[in-house]
């Protein structure tokens, strides 16, 4: 892994990895913290119409036809995610791995840059990680000194 040195910080730490793929990254999660979060996902990259089925509403009922710009936010168990993490290789990616899951009314959007770091530690948070797109630079922020340590060498 191309990695900056980690760098630490009054409360975590953090570290660059360059060239980054999501199942690269996926191995930096640590596999006894049980959820993570994937904010913004977007199946299809391009913004065009393509064929899919998708649910309708909360019931169950799903519909099929031509979907454009479809987004999600996406919360599943930390094993889950690195069993298809491969999947997400060709996207960008932003993740939060928690002890807990995140609330309904949790809308990172809606808080202030400098303040999601306390509301997402106060909510369960261990990390986050933001990888604009496939094969860039991911920032990767442990709220947790010493633990990017532990991952980066193996």
């Amino acid at each position: 892994m191309n990695c900056t040195e980690i760098t630490e910080l009054p409360d975590g730490e953090i570290v660059y990895v360059h060239g980054a793929l999501v199942s690269a990254l996926a191995t930096l999660l640590d596999s006894s913290v049980p959820w993570v979060w994937i904010l913004g996902h977007r199946p299809n990259m391009v913004v065009q119409w393509w064929n899919a089925t998708v649910p309708l509403n909360v019931k169950g009922a799903v519909i099929s036809g031509s979907v454009r710009d479809l987004r999600l936010d996406l919360q599943m168990p930390t094993q889950d995610f690195i069993s298809c993490a491969e999947e997400f290789d060709d996207h960008g990616l932003v993740l939060i791995q928690s002890y807990r899951q995140m609330p309904d009314t949790l809308d990172l959007e809606r808080i202030p840059d400098w303040h999601q770091k306390d509301v997402l530690i106060q909510n369960g948070a261990t990390m986050r990680i933001y990888l604009p797109h496939a094969v860039e630079t991911a920032r990767v922020q442990c709220f947790t000194k010493g633990y990017l340590a532990t991952v980066i060498g193996r």
